[in-house]
């Protein structure tokens, strides 16, 4: 003799689709990161291809290695300049929070981070310059271009020039506030 006994169904865990959302993510970002690595690995490893550098990838063979080289001679030359400047950030930095403050202390760290960044821009512009004078016309622009890409945001709301680099016609005589 058999009984017929009636089982209810088994409850799921109240703790299976939150713990399935969270292995489907982890799945992703493990994906996510190999892609990733994939990706990287296939595009190659350019660490001196940086700033001026990746700009000279554009130039014509006959100014691309003096140019290059130009690049990393002003990359040695400000090496020290440019940890002078991050010394005396730091420096300045530290004065901020010094218990107690002194006010002349702080004004003379700043001045002289001024000075050193003042100093550091000097060389670089100089060194732009240079690179700029042996450059073509065309090479010239190419770089004006490249420069007014990589410009800081802060400087891009006014631009005096539209695309095609003729001036836009003054649409009111009245200065902007």
């Amino acid at each position: 003799m058999t009984l017929d006994v009636e089982m209810p169904a088994p409850r799921r865990s109240r703790f299976l689709y939150p713990g399935f959302i969270a292995s489907l993510a982890i799945n992703l970002l493990f994906v996510g990161g190999i892609a990733t690595a994939a990706w990287h690995h296939h595009m190659g490893s350019k660490t001196d291809e940086y700033g001026l550098m990746s700009f000279s990838r554009d130039l014509k063979p006959e100014h691309r290695d003096a140019f290059r080289a130009r690049v990393l001679a002003t990359r040695a030359e400000v090496k020290d300049l440019r940890s002078n400047l991050r010394q005396k950030w730091l420096e300045a930095n530290a004065l901020l929070t010094s218990e107690p403050f002194d006010k002349d202390k702080y004004k003379t760290a700043l001045s002289e981070l001024r000075d050193a960044e003042s100093q550091y821009r000097n060389v670089l512009n100089n060194s732009l310059a240079e690179m700029a004078a042996g450059l073509s016309l065309e090479e010239r622009k190419s770089l004006q271009a490249w420069r007014d890409k990589r410009r800081p945001k802060f400087l891009r709301h006014a631009d005096p020039q539209n695309e095609a680099g003729s001036q836009k016609p003054a649409e009111s005589s009245a200065p902007a506030p």
